[in-house]
């Protein structure tokens, strides 16, 4: 990565946590490009240099946070013949690492939240849980089995939310 590669990344992160920050205290609607830009300490000019609006920030945020669960939930072990004992340990602490980034935007998107995001949060659980469960356990898709796993995934979206 070069230097330039650098600040640009640096940029985004300042305009990003400034956001962040802003959303703690109000809804998206209400944040101007100003504010985010006063409180990262970056010229309105860089803030269109990365972003065309307010949203493409908040766009970028929820992707990393989408990508960040995603990666909490891959399994932890190669196949169901490799489970141990700590197995179920493991597994919790790889999501705690993994969504430990996003925490903060977690929570933030969930206290302003009228039900669509825990929404969201239990379907991305839910697909990605499935998909892993299909091949990793080499079974087949059923009616029964989506009603375990929607159930399973509430428990983790419930797990996330108040870890």
């Amino acid at each position: 990565m070069n230097f330039t590669d650098l600040r640009i990344l640096k940029t985004q992160e300042r305009l990003q946590n400034a956001l962040l920050e802003l959303l703690g205290e109000k809804e998206l609607k209400a944040i101007t490009v100003k504010e985010i830009c006063e409180k990262a300490g970056i010229s309105r000019n860089a803030f269109y240099q990365h972003y065309g609006y307010k949203e493409d920030v908040y766009d970028q945020m929820v992707a990393k946070a989408t990508e960040r669960i995603r990666n909490a939930l891959a399994p932890v072990i190669p196949d169901e013949t490799k489970f141990q004992q700590d197995t179920v340990r493991q597994y919790a602490k790889h999501i705690i690492e993994e969504i430990s980034e996003v925490r903060e935007l977690i929570y933030v998107m969930l206290k302003r939240d009228d039900g669509v995001f825990l929404r969201q949060l239990t379907d991305l659980i839910f697909g990605q849980n499935l998909t892993n469960a299909l091949p990793f356990f080499g079974i087949e898709d059923s009616e029964e089995l989506r009603l375990y796993y929607e159930y399973h995934s509430a428990g983790m979206a419930a797990f996330i939310i108040r870890w």
